[in-house]
């Protein structure tokens, strides 16, 4: 081998390396889930908005409205289903869907979840979440509506359960 070839071959493999360090640390960052139609419009959310249980209701202007759910209990590291419907016409301008769950203050690791379109129209995605290890419950769900209309971000706030109730 000459000094040329093995210059190339030390060059290459500490590209690759740059890049998996890079992948393993932030792969939300290097990810394509940037709308192509620009950046994200927050929504208002209702003071009143309660995701867990019944749902809550959302309207983006423009778009329509969109149900919010995931169940009455959340328990860290168990599985419970996340759901949006659009509601009305609102599902036609969809083009994906996508949840970041975040503690606000607090670093919880990546909790990404692209969320799957069904048969019906609306979205689901199965969710664990980890626990805090300082007893802290709150946490925010960033969903991010991508439409022909444009890209919409709603921030819903809610508790986890640290208790598993009664069966």
């Amino acid at each position: 081998m000459s000094m040329k070839q093995a210059r190339w071959l030390v060059a290459t493999l500490l590209i690759l390396g740059v890049l998996s360090y890079l992948w393993g640390r932030a792969p939300s960052k290097l990810s394509m889930d940037t709308p192509a139609s620009g950046p994200l419009t927050e929504v208002d959310i209702p003071a009143d908005c309660a995701v867990k249980g019944e749902g809550c209701r959302v309207e983006i202007k423009g778009l329509g409205a969109f149900r919010v759910r995931m169940p009455e209990t959340v328990v860290p590291l168990e599985k419970f289903t996340f759901e949006v419907e659009p509601q009305g016409e609102a599902a036609r301008s969809i083009g994906g869907m996508r949840v970041d769950f975040e503690m606000v203050g607090m670093d919880m690791g990546i909790n990404a979840y692209r969320l799957e379109r069904l048969a019906d129209d609306s979205y689901r995605q199965e969710i664990i979440l980890p626990v805090c290890t300082t007893s802290r419950s709150d946490w925010r769900a960033n969903l991010s509506i991508h439409s022909t209309q444009g890209s919409y971000l709603l921030r819903l706030p809610f508790q986890v359960d640290r208790s598993r109730p009664a069966n």
